[in-house]
């Protein structure tokens, strides 16, 4: 079961004399954290993690993000290590990325009022949904607004 893989997982990896954080996922491709709030994982040390692609529920976002994944931040370390969009249009369009920059202002706002830390996927012009369109750094559409996201915050 999940619980006892992870468990598993972790100890042989503390085993090995391996200092770094543990991040454990849920299930649906690391998006839903539920099994958490009745079997969390026993270990110390250890963050969780999701990644909450706009379709992967329907709006409004945030009530669900709360019942899926958000409720483990009041009690445990909280990343979100894959958040991103793209347009039905732009290159790599597919489920479940497809967005606008809705998603990208309900997911920072989301991460920001509850404490939970995040990154965007991805720095690569050949996966999608990227930040860049070639490797001379041009920003695509989620690259230009996550960028002005994240050069609000550093303003704040």
């Amino acid at each position: 079961d999940w619980k006892a893989m992870n468990e598993e997982m972790i100890t042989i990896i503390r085993a090995h004399g391996c200092k770094a954080i543990p991040l454990v996922a849920g299930f649906n491709w690391a998006y839903d954290l539920t099994p958490v709030a009745t079997a969390p994982i026993n270990a110390e040390g250890i963050g969780y993690v999701s990644h909450p692609y706009p379709q992967k529920r329907p709006k409004p976002w945030e009530p669900k993000w709360t019942e899926d994944w958000g409720f483990a931040a009041k009690k445990y370390p909280l990343m979100l290590t894959e958040i991103g969009f793209c347009g039905p249009d732009d290159r790599g369009a597919h489920i479940p990325v497809i967005s606008d920059e809705s998603y990208g202002e309900a997911i920072t706002k989301y991460c920001n009022e509850n404490g939970i830390s995040y990154s965007v996927w991805v720095f690569d012009p050949q996966w999608s949904p990227m930040l860049i369109s070639d490797w001379n750094f041009t920003p695509t559409r989620q690259g230009r607004f996550f960028k002005q996201a994240l050069l609000k915050e550093v303003r704040q």
